[in-house]
């Protein structure tokens, strides 16, 4: 196996220059995690001295000092952003990025081409193919490998990802997954409980200072609980759940067992997903949502709550509606973990070369039909199909 590892390099943006303005010794490298920057800076103590207490986005004095480093989390910066908007599929950022004198300096890792311009105004710096020994070095390194993940823990993992076994509620049970590999259960929930712990080791970092956020002022203290609202609909011979933390929807669910913990039947906004989907009518757009979704996955389902009932779009007119044209594929994964579905419409997309595509709700495809032809959608999709 080999892959391409390309070298990028582009002006630092404001925050990033104001920190270095001044401070010609200081090195900085960076680790996304998820919307926030975890940062190191290095140079002399005169610098490091006068930056401490400094820092932009509202974090000032709030960092970790080491004997000739600090330490900090902030909030993420709008290039960094910007390039993991832009990077492909199929393509991976390698931490750290790296700030010096002036410029930002970041390596991406892809299993193929990729397009340069990956952000506006960078430079391809430079390109290495990458071959077994240095490849493996370059993904431990980075955190993208787990070392000792066997074969067989990766494929009972990914099998348990993509069946539903991790979804709220479950889709798939242990026993489902391990029939659909061909392996005894036992067996699979052997391979699975020892990639997880591997998971969770690898993660430990991450969450340890996720948790560190309260100190730093990041994070609002005391989430508000969630409560979990449920109904049986007659119309698609499913459940309708709904999670609801303070006045926003975390999560809808349409599924065949009833969920537990339910703390009622009734609920404003799940009276109106029952009436959508009861009548094909009904504009929910205006429902207040609070879902655990990365940025790109965020645009992605605001743009699909734009999409009104009776009407349908492809995945690579959502992908051009968000200023990414080439990530159809992408935008398929985003509908595929849409935490709210019928709230956010995923039904209503459908692939550009005919026919209904996969849904993600209870029912799967046929759930889908059912949705788009109540709406009145489905002779829509039947002429897409036929014209391609």
């Amino acid at each position: 196996m080999s892959a391409n590892l390309f070298t990028f390099s582009a002006a630092a943006d404001d925050d990033m220059a104001t920190l270095m303005s001044g401070h010609g010794s200081l090195r900085i490298d960076g680790t996304p995690l998820r919307d926030m920057l975890l940062m190191r800076l290095q140079g002399s103590a005169e610098d490091l001295d006068d930056i401490e207490g400094s820092f932009p986005n509202g974090i000032e004095g709030r960092v970790l000092r080491g004997k000739d480093h600090l330490i900090a989390l902030m909030p993420m910066p709008g290039s960094v952003a910007e390039i993991l908007d832009h990077i492909e599929e199929g393509a991976y950022l390698l931490p750290p990025l790296l700030w010096e004198q002036g410029r930002l300096t970041f390596r991406i890792l892809a299993f193929g081409e990729i397009r340069s311009g990956t952000k506006p105004a960078t430079v391809l710096e430079s390109r290495t193919v990458l071959r077994g020994d240095r490849l493996e070095e370059e993904l431990l390194a980075s955190g993208l490998l787990l070392p000792s993940l066997t074969r067989r823990q990766g494929e009972s993992l990914l099998a348990a990802l993509e069946s539903g076994y991790y979804d709220s509620p479950r889709r798939a049970s242990g026993a489902e997954v391990a029939k659909g590999m061909g392996i005894a259960r036992s067996t699979f929930e052997e391979h699975l409980r020892s990639a997880e712990a591997q998971l969770i080791k690898a993660m430990s970092p991450v969450v340890r200072m996720r948790l560190q956020e309260k100190e730093l002022g990041l994070e609002a203290v005391g989430p508000e609980a969630v409560q979990l609202f449920a109904s049986f609909s007659k119309d698609l011979g499913l459940y309708v759940s709904m999670s609801v933390r303070g006045d926003k929807v975390t999560r809808v669910d349409l599924t065949e067992e009833p969920p537990e913990d339910v703390s009622g039947d009734a609920h404003p906004y799940l009276s109106r997903v029952l009436e959508l989907i009861a009548t094909g009518r009904g504009d929910l757009g205006d429902i207040p949502l609070d879902m655990e979704v990365t940025p790109f996955e965020r645009q992605v389902l605001e743009a699909l709550r734009t999409v009104p009932p009776g009407e349908v779009v492809t995945y690579g007119q959502i992908a051009r509606l968000i200023g990414r044209p080439q990530a159809s594929r992408a935008v398929g994964h985003a509908c595929a973990v849409n935490p709210a579905i019928v709230l956010v419409p995923c039904h209503r997309v459908v692939p550009a070369a005919g026919g209904l595509g996969n849904y993600s709700g209870g029912g799967g495809p046929s759930t889908k039909r059912w949705l788009l032809e109540r709406e009145g959608a489905l002779p829509k999709v039947e002429k897409r199909s036929r014209k391609d």
